[in-house]
């Protein structure tokens, strides 16, 4: 049962990291002056 969980857990990590990566993706087309450091380094990571 908690391999089962640790599944889960793992499972909502990866989703709330694609949700922060498309999210970071939008405001850099928005060419947001804070995130101008972020979008950056998002180039180099090949998501």
């Amino acid at each position: 049962m908690k391999k089962y969980r640790w599944g889960i857990l793992a499972a909502i990590v990866v989703v709330c990291l694609l949700l922060w990566t498309q999210m970071v993706n939008v405001l850099c087309d928005q060419d947001v002056q804070f995130f101008s450091g972020i979008c950056t380094i998002n180039k180099f990571i090949p998501w």
